[in-house]
């Protein structure tokens, strides 16, 4: 990306919201810290984020909680208990080496290993808002505000629409929006941790199998699948 991005869709390289994120990250200093909010995550999204960001730079990741009943209780909603299911998925079919995967996960941990990492789960209403926002309300440096959620999808393949705003108050705002949200969530940073790095002993054997099936065959699965010249 040549130059600061303003709206981001995914339609192109130049306006994805991986390498929007990516540009910020790499052009705002390191102080002004990088606030998350996402209604579901996936490990790409996750990734990408671990990857991004600088040590120095400290970030707060807030999870939005699905609507319907119980909603505020330790039983997340359904839609919530899917996307963790989902994440669960992934995990199980990456933990395992010489995974391509792996290095991911690996990567993901030394990120949630950082003190200046924070993840919360706002639990009051549905949160369907997403944001990326650099910089205190001292201080507010920019504001993706958007539709993409930190997924890989959400990144570079759906089509997603995103503005970034630079004027100081209208990122301001969007702190303090964020602020008033992340004082009334609950921390989630261990709970993420436990649901991506379980005890090996906790996996469903099926998965294991699965898992050292397509590392033992993969390459004639490959090959089975690659399209013929007839």
């Amino acid at each position: 990306m040549a130059e600061r991005p303003s709206l981001l869709d995914n339609l192109l390289p130049a306006t994805g919201h991986g390498d929007g994120l990516a540009y910020l990250a790499g052009d705002l200093d390191n102080r002004h810290g990088l606030s998350v909010a996402t209604g579901y995550i996936n490990l790409g999204g996750l990734h990408h984020v671990a990857v991004t960001v600088n040590d120095a730079r400290s970030t707060r990741l807030l999870l939005g909680a699905a609507p319907g009943a119980g909603l505020g209780s330790e039983v997340p909603g359904t839609l919530f208990e899917r996307t963790l299911h989902a994440l669960r998925t992934e995990r199980d079919l990456s933990r395992f080496p010489p995974s391509r995967a792996l290095q991911r996960l690996i990567g993901i941990e030394t990120w949630l290993n950082r003190s200046n990492v924070e993840v919360r789960r706002y639990v009051k209403k549905f949160l369907h808002g997403k944001a990326y926002l650099f910089g205190d309300v001292t201080d507010a440096r920019a504001a993706l505000v958007t539709s993409a959620n930190l997924t890989a999808a959400g990144m570079w393949q759906n089509l997603e629409l995103g503005l970034v705003h630079y004027d100081p108050i209208v990122a301001e705002r969007a702190v303090e929006w964020f602020d008033s949200l992340w004082e009334e969530a609950t921390d989630y940073k261990e709970a993420l941790r436990a649901l991506l790095f379980p005890d090996v002993s906790l996996l469903d054997p099926r998965t294991v199998y699965l898992r050292a099936l397509l590392e033992l065959f993969a390459d004639e699965l490959e090959e089975e699948s690659a399209p013929t010249s007839e």
